[in-house]
């Protein structure tokens, strides 16, 4: 019986439910509208389709951000509000002197505040859970099972647990109360949030470093972020016993922090003189790291980034400072010093980034030993992890990117060849201060599998792909590519549902569309499109001219769909839909469609210019001062407006503008390059 009395102590636990109730019972409220009451209003709705939405129903359960946003954001606050406010007197000392002075043990103390906030937090939602499935139960809802509930029960247990000791934990090292609050969700957010800063200011040194690779992996290290994502992927037995261990580490070491602290600290920022240089620099570090990515992010530049480091650092330094010592003078020599050693320390570390000490730079694997290459412009497809959850995969039709994995020597050879060349490049001319030009620039993404298992993953961004057009013409006109790449060169015509066919008209015009139902029709179809595919050059694949395609091409399967553009190069379709009567069906034509265009010089566009959403292309015209402007040339022959129909493009640095005019009066604008002008403009715009 002495074991039990001397955990907590009665008297201060009692004290404890008559100060702080309200916080269980606003959770609970909370929590009632946010759940029970959420599943009750799905329920009353009486469109039929909502009312039988599995999805609807199980979202409330599985911690959707976009559906149970209130849910979510009181799984976060109130454990760390829980926390702060019952041991609120420890940064008070008129609060704390008379506390310690009752016949009560420290460790008492602080176990008693711990089982009461496990209490405030535990309580509401067991009793929502019960609500919950008792209102599921009667209201004979099927989709949502015992189990469902009792997952959400679990994991909000779990979440509202380890967010409670975290912040009694915080508490224990700071004096302030906001404070505690701030560096609460700092800890929490700290695994992910600092990996990505490092890993995101690495890459901005080591050439090639595959940031976006590890973003993957370390996003959802942070619980906080974790928490958004549990709707798509539900919590694992580690994750679980994770978390629990952390949770159980955070007791024991908030416990141990509140026998060793002074009263006498309370109202310091940090209660541990230990402490105050680990958090005086790290918080110097971490700011130096943000606004460098910050700058970096905005203004592609180097001289900028260094400017963000500097600024972040800093300015951190100086409000730690204030903050520690509760004074504006701190500009003494001690201060200045400290700051000057980290100062060189960071740049002896930066310098030994920048001059690729390591080798990383131009490492590669021995061709001989690479088994297959992933190349793609981004890790996701690499990476994708198909959801768990039922309802999300109802929801988006289990959409499965293609890993662009190619395993054909001739390809690996070409993709060697591209990654020789990119380290060649960069050798070469090494990043100046300036601003990069990123104007049709590319990311690429590469990850070598070597025939011992090992993997080798680099990321290049901005890179130009013209300049490696040599190398990447037969590679891009391969089979294997073209087959990774196009969905359609995957479908098999017999599990297709129909085909769409939507012609690109004026937005103020009904669409031209064309819907192919017939098995036999369909299969000619896919057929003929697959024939272009398989027939497409480099220069079409990347469609240098920037022509705008026919119409769009809509694959409707079983359980997906397949979206593929009419280009202008695809015959082979073009005369199948000729041949089966359609091809008037679906795409612009001179006199049907077309009255006729107006052509005059493309004005100048600076590069600021045509990187604005707001394009040349979007803006509607002025028809009647197109018809009075000297030197516009207009056409209306059938001829002429069928050339500049399968010409025109969205280049804006192209010579010429091109409006074409249709018959209700709309117009759709476009651009045509000088070089391949047929002879009726050139001798127009030469006079």
């Amino acid at each position: 019986m002495k074991s039990k009395t001397s955990f907590i102590n009665m008297g201060i636990l009692l004290n404890d439910l008559k100060r702080f109730a309200w916080i269980g019972a606003g959770y609970l409220l909370v929590l009632l509208l946010s759940v029970p009451l959420k599943v009750f209003m799905l329920y009353s709705r009486e469109e039929e389709y909502l009312v039988n939405n599995v999805s609807g129903y199980l979202s409330i359960f599985h911690f959707d951000f976009n559906t149970s946003l209130l849910q979510v954001m009181a799984l976060i606050i109130v454990p760390v509000l829980t926390g702060m406010l019952l041991f609120r007197y420890l940064q008070d000392s008129r609060a704390a002197d008379p506390a310690h002075t009752l016949p009560v043990r420290r460790e008492t103390f602080y176990n008693t505040h711990v089982v009461a906030g496990i209490a405030f937090l535990f309580v509401p939602l067991i009793l929502t859970a019960l609500v919950s499935w008792a209102l599921v139960a009667g209201l004979g809802i099927e989709y949502v099972t015992g189990m469902d509930i009792l997952t959400w029960l679990y994991v909000s247990l779990l979440i509202s647990l380890l967010f409670f000791m975290c912040s009694v934990a915080v508490g224990m090292i700071t004096g302030m109360t906001t404070l505690q609050g701030v560096l609460s969700i700092i800890v929490l957010l700290l695994p992910s949030g600092l990996s990505m800063l490092l890993l995101h200011n690495l890459s901005q040194y080591i050439y090639g470093f595959p940031f976006d690779y590890y973003y993957d992996k370390i996003a959802s290290l942070s619980p906080l972020i974790r928490l958004t994502e549990i709707y798509r992927d539900p919590f694992g037995t580690g994750e679980i016993a994770i978390y629990l261990f952390i949770s159980i580490v955070f007791y024991f070491v908030g416990r141990s922090l509140y026998l060793r602290r002074h009263i006498e600290t309370a109202g310091d920022a940090i209660t541990f003189g230990v402490l105050r240089p680990i958090f005086k620099y790290s918080v110097t570090f971490c700011s130096m790291l943000l606004l460098g990515s910050y700058f970096y992010e905005v203004q592609h530049s180097m001289a900028w980034t260094y400017f963000g480091y500097l600024l972040g650092s800093l300015l951190a330094y100086i409000l730690i400072e204030i903050l520690l010592h509760k004074s504006l003078q701190v500009f003494q020599w001690q201060q200045i010093k400290g700051y000057g050693i980290y100062a060189l320390t960071m740049l002896v570390l930066l310098g030994l980034f920048h001059y690729d000490c390591t080798g990383y730079e131009k490492k590669l694997p021995e061709l001989s030993e690479v088994k297959s290459v992933y190349m793609d412009n981004s890790f996701y497809p690499l990476s994708y992890v198909p959801p768990a959850n039922a309802h999300v995969t109802e929801v988006w039709h289990q959409y499965t990117p293609v890993k662009a994995i190619f395993t054909d020597k001739d390809n690996i050879a070409h993709i060697y060849s591209l990654h020789q060349q990119i380290i060649a490049n960069r050798l070469d001319k090494k990043e100046t201060f300036l601003s990069k030009n990123t104007r049709n620039a590319v990311r690429i993404c590469l990850a070598y599998e070597l025939e011992n298992g090992n993997q080798i993953y680099r990321q290049y961004n901005d890179i130009i792909e013209v300049e490696y057009a040599d190398i990447l013409k037969p590679f891009y006109e391969s089979r294997e590519y073209k087959e990774l790449h196009n969905g359609i060169l995957r479908v098999n015509p017999a599990a297709v549902d129909f085909i769409e066919i939507n012609g690109t008209v004026n937005t103020r015009t009904p669409s031209k569309n064309l819907r192919i139902v017939d098995p036999e029709l369909i299969a000619q179809a896919i057929a003929a499109l697959q024939s272009d595919i398989y027939d497409e050059t480099y220069e079409e694949i990347v469609n240098i001219n920037r022509k705008i395609p026919w119409a769009q091409v809509h694959i409707q399967l079983k359980d997906r769909f397949i979206n593929q553009e009419w280009e202008k190069s695809h015959l082979n379709f073009e005369q199948w839909l000729k041949d089966t009567g359609k091809h008037d069906q679906v795409r612009l034509l001179p006199g049907v469609d077309i009255s006729c265009a107006f052509i005059d010089r493309a004005p100048a566009v600076s590069e600021e210019d045509s990187e604005r959403p707001q394009s040349k292309t979007t803006r509607q015209p002025d028809l009647a001062a197109l018809e009075e402007k000297p030197g516009v040339l207009k056409i209306t022959g059938p001829e002429q407006l069928e050339w500049c129909l399968r010409h025109y493009g969205n280049n804006e640095q192209a010579a010429y503008q091109v409006v074409f005019v249709h018959n209700d009066g709309g117009t759709i604008s476009g651009f045509l390059g000088e070089a391949d002008a047929p002879s009726f403009i050139q001798e127009h715009f030469t006079r």
